[in-house]
């Protein structure tokens, strides 16, 4: 047993001073100032010697090592866990910094959640403008009739007719079902990305049968739809495709894991993911009030032009804060959080 243990102690020796020199200057300076191949060769060494901490109590039985390497990693357990925030001041962080600086940072999959969205939208349009039928691929064929007929009759039924004293029920419906949605377009990406390639296709077909209802009865029944869709649109549709950039990023981790175990790959792409979700269900509560409360209004309270340009200031003010929010105090790079997340090991 002793012959063992100086082999083992020989052959981890240097890795247990590199260690310790990384956990030091952390100390000292933070891990903010390490460059990404310190902090990739941190979390290396931490999981190391994390696994050998658990070898010598329990194989080698070294009571020495044991509470030395319990010491090193302890340390280096505080140094990359160590930040915890109370929760009100954590959801503000959240939605002042982390939330918009994981969309800058994934923003390619999100473009591509939007371009999906969009591209169904358009496809359902067309579909619908030649043959009626293709909207029995997103509702049932007796559905489909009942709304058509309900245009006919009443065109601002269906747009901005919800009863003053339902708007608050109604509300919270649409926040719910809208969540769901969101949920299920993110949770897809554990089918390796077809779960929520199919959401998204799915919503974004619907939109454009619905646009098309609207668009192809004459010039007098666009107003109807965009003051009907925007007001809360210009956020919801946005809000899909970030959550459908969450999914992609899971998908990501499960597909393409680059230098990571998959099993830590999807960790990482998964709390980026959830942050996107989190961000998502924010967004969508404002959506689900602007679109119970303020798109309902009649045109004699909220004229359909004043809701166009209650829609532009909306989008403008939320791509202002995608854009800016959190530039000033950056959320940790992007290493840093794949360093936190990929060393989540419990310790005894």
């Amino acid at each position: 047993m002793a012959s063992e243990l100086l082999k083992f102690l020989e052959s981890r020796e240097d890795s247990y001073l590199q260690l310790e020199r990384l956990i030091s200057q952390a100390e000292s300076g933070g891990l903010k100032k390490f460059d990404r191949n310190s902090l990739i060769e941190l979390g290396r060494l931490y999981r190391m010697a994390s696994a050998d901490l658990a070898r010598a109590r329990y194989v080698l039985r070294s009571p020495l090592l044991t509470h030395y390497l319990n010491e090193l990693v302890g340390r280096a357990h505080h140094l990359i866990h160590q930040r915890r925030t109370p929760v009100k001041l954590g959801l503000v962080r959240f939605f002042s910094r982390d939330f918009p600086s994981t969309v800058r940072r994934e923003i390619k999959p999100i473009m591509l959640a939007l371009a999906l969205l969009l591209g169904a939208s358009v496809l359902g349009g067309i579909s619908y403008t030649y043959d009626r039928e293709w909207g029995q691929l997103v509702m049932a064929q007796p559905e489909l009739r009942a709304y058509e007929k309900q245009l006919e009759d009443n065109p601002t039924a269906l747009a901005a007719d919800i009863d003053e004293n339902l708007m608050p029920v109604a509300s919270a419906f649409i926040i719910s079902n809208n969540i769901r949605a969101c949920i299920t377009a993110t949770a897809g990406g554990l089918l390796f990305g077809l779960g929520t390639l199919m959401a998204l296709v799915f919503n974004g077909f619907l939109l454009g049968v619905v646009g098309s209802m609207f668009l192809n009865k004459g010039p007098e029944y666009d107003l109807y739809f965009w003051a009907g869709v925007l007001p809360h649109g210009v956020l919801e549709i946005p809000a899909i495709a970030v959550a459908g950039g969450g999914g992609f990023l899971i998908a990501r981790g499960l597909l393409m894991p680059g230098k990571f175990s998959r099993g830590d790959a999807i960790r990482i792409e998964g709390r980026s993911a959830m942050i996107l979700l989190g961000g998502v269900m924010g967004i969508l509560v404002v959506a689900g009030l602007i679109e119970g409360f303020i798109t309902p209004l009649k045109p004699g309270i909220f004229p359909s032009w004043a809701k166009l340009i209650f829609s532009a200031i909306i989008l403008a003010a939320f791509a202002m804060y995608i854009i800016f929010a959190g530039r000033d105090d950056e959320i940790e790079d992007s290493e840093l959080v794949e360093l936190r997340t990929s060393t989540q090991i419990r310790l005894e």
